[in-house]
């Protein structure tokens, strides 16, 4: 499954890469034939959700995101606000106030002005990234159709699994047939839930968004989006000499050594671990903060594996440069 979301309303600060952490049960050895016109059906109910839920365009707006956490990083309180004020092309102002943690930044063209104290950013924020404004995915060659069923009235969900390697992983995709909106989505042990749709940009998009893992609360998000246009003058400056730049000639990071650990025997089980961080100038793994997961007790393992890690770095205009990353390690069999 194709993770995809509107780049205008990412939270990233820089750039950063991120992966959808799933728990899998091993493959049948027989696994049916998948029908082509349930596919077909399928496939119109999802692009029909994504295509409700993505903004034809951004007109100058403000975006709010209250934000908490079912169970806040050490030192951080359980609710914090993010603030998206976009002005027209290439004017954006982002504000994170979470606790001790404040971060500001500004964009006005390929300029950057950035102001944050002594507090970095938790990691655990990163999965605002994934949520808002809406959290969307596409099928693709390893997503074989089971049915679409029809729990409520009004609700359909499409019920598929997911094949990697070995791997056979059951799912579902719950949307709401007559407005197309997109009510859930359940992968492994992860559910993200959509609720209080409102109307934006000929589109809908979702005012509470919840997002569990195992039958645990990670984060909980109310979201609202309007438009405005009456920021005040010097809102958007950055100044003509500030360090900070957006690159224009941008190469992600690339694997060169990412070796996953050897698997154990006690289930069949795959669990994922993920991490965040950055790839620094010599293409080493560092800054590492576990994520949300069901099993802390993986976390100092997956940290030591992937700080062994190696990449060719990102570069700007041909030199090397820092770039922020989510890595995921695969526990098999623990």
């Amino acid at each position: 499954m194709n993770r995809s979301v509107s780049a205008v309303a990412s939270l990233t600060v820089l750039c950063c890469g991120w992966a959808v952490g799933q728990t899998a049960t091993l493959r049948s050895e027989s696994v049916p034939l998948e029908n082509t016109a349930l596919r077909a059906e399928a496939v119109r109910l999802l692009e029909r959700a994504n295509l409700v839920s993505t903004p034809g365009v951004w007109p100058p707006n403000e975006m709010r995101l209250r934000f908490r956490f079912g169970s806040p990083p050490e030192g951080f309180p359980p609710e914090g606000e993010y603030t998206s004020s976009v002005g027209g092309p290439g004017l954006r102002r982002q504000q994170w106030d979470y606790g001790d943690f404040h971060y500001t930044q500004v964009r006005n063209g390929q300029r950057l002005r950035l102001n944050q104290g002594s507090i970095q950013m938790p990691a655990a924020l990163n999965t605002l990234n994934e949520l808002a404004p809406i959290y969307l995915v596409r099928f693709d060659d390893r997503d074989l159709i089971r049915e679409i069923t029809q729990p409520a009235d009004g609700v359909r969900c499409i019920r598929f699994d997911t094949v990697a390697g070995e791997q056979l992983q059951a799912n579902e995709i719950c949307v709401n047939e007559k407005d197309g909106w997109l009510l859930s989505i359940h992968t492994g042990d992860t559910l993200t839930k959509n609720s209080e749709f409102f109307h934006f940009g000929q589109s809908f998009l979702p005012g509470h968004i919840e997002r569990w893992r195992g039958g645990q609360l990670i984060m909980a998000v109310d979201e609202s989006v309007v438009l405005k246009n009456d920021y005040p003058t010097d809102y958007f400056e950055v100044p003509g000499d500030s360090p900070a730049f957006i690159c224009r000639d941008f190469r992600r990071a690339f694997e060169v050594a990412t070796p996953q650990p050897d698997a154990g025997t006690a289930s069949n089980e795959v669990t994922d671990i993920r991490l965040s961080g950055y790839i620094d100038t010599n293409g080493r793994v560092n800054g590492l903060k576990p994520l949300e997961t069901s099993r802390p007790d993986l976390n100092d393992e997956a940290v030591r594996l992937v700080s062994s890690w190696t990449y060719a770095p990102a570069q700007c205009g041909g030199k090397p440069v820092v770039w922020q990353a989510i890595f995921t390690v695969h526990f098999k069999g623990r």
